[in-house]
């Protein structure tokens, strides 16, 4: 089968340690798009830090952000967005605020980023990315995700999986292989992002690409034609996938997308 679209989770599967693109996976993805591929970055990032590496690229991509809660065509065009429900938010805004998470909190413009002090680049924060030391007073209808930052072993999180039947929990990864769990509206998911991607643009999940490497991605790897895991991922994601790669240490990426082109 002749593939169409790419969706490529980021953080442990395309990004390197210091969060960015290396050359040879810039190019790779550069030689993608211009054989036709629909790149879309499928992440629990919102869209706007979605977007962000692949514009430094030269590329203009689709995406699947917010962990499939705000979908995008290329150009920025919303596709799908699903707000959490206020009651959940407004819990889990208390709960961050309670147990000291770190934690995002991804609206379709822009997102709060809760920390316990603010960062020495606060001041300078674009536009779409707001610092904050609480998010009690924070404006949270429309929110469409969170990320939040437990520890493995943080009393609070049976609070949080106590909402298991109104919301979606995933465990993600950050680039730096630091755990997280991302929350959505029920029934919202990566697979259903990249369903509603596909449907958006003419295109038979069939003929999609999904490449992750945690819990968060399996969905995805349901809904596309092809599942491929970085071999760094989680035990959830391996056994998941239908091929397994390199981790974005070696430009796992890089190497599959060109070893695809080859064969089309």
């Amino acid at each position: 089968m002749r593939y169409r679209l790419l969706a490529i989770d980021l953080d442990g599967t395309l990004l390197n340690g210091a969060g960015g693109l290396t050359p040879r996976t810039a190019e790779a993805l550069r030689r993608a798009a211009a054989a036709g591929l629909v790149v879309a970055p499928a992440t629990a990032r919102w869209y706007q830090a979605a977007v962000r590496p692949f514009a430094a690229a030269g590329l203009e991509v689709a995406a699947i952000a917010s962990a499939g809660a705000d979908v995008r065509a290329p150009g920025g065009r919303a596709v799908a967005q699903a707000p959490l429900p206020g009651e959940f938010a407004r819990f889990i805004a208390e709960l961050c605020d309670r147990a000291g998470w770190p934690a995002t909190v991804a609206l379709p413009d822009f997102a709060y980023r809760r920390a316990n002090e603010l960062p020495p680049w606060a001041a300078n924060a674009p536009e779409w990315l707001r610092p904050l030391t609480s998010l009690r007073e924070a404006d949270l209808r429309g929110a469409l995700a969170v990320l939040a930052e437990p520890g493995a072993d943080d009393p609070h999180l049976a609070e949080l999986r106590a909402w298991r039947d109104r919301v979606e929990l995933f465990d993600a990864l950050a680039f730096t292989g630091d755990g997280m769990v991302s929350v959505t509206a029920k029934g919202v998911d990566k697979g259903a992002g990249l369903r509603a991607l596909c449907g958006a643009l003419g295109i038979d999940p069939r003929e999609a690409v999904a490449i992750g490497d945690s819990e968060v991605d399996v969905p995805m790897f349901e809904a596309a034609g092809l599942a491929v895991a970085v071999a760094t991922g989680t035990p959830a994601a391996l056994s998941a996938a239908r091929e397994v790669i390199a981790g974005p240490g070696e430009d796992g990426v890089a190497q599959f997308i060109e070893e695809l082109l080859r064969r089309a």
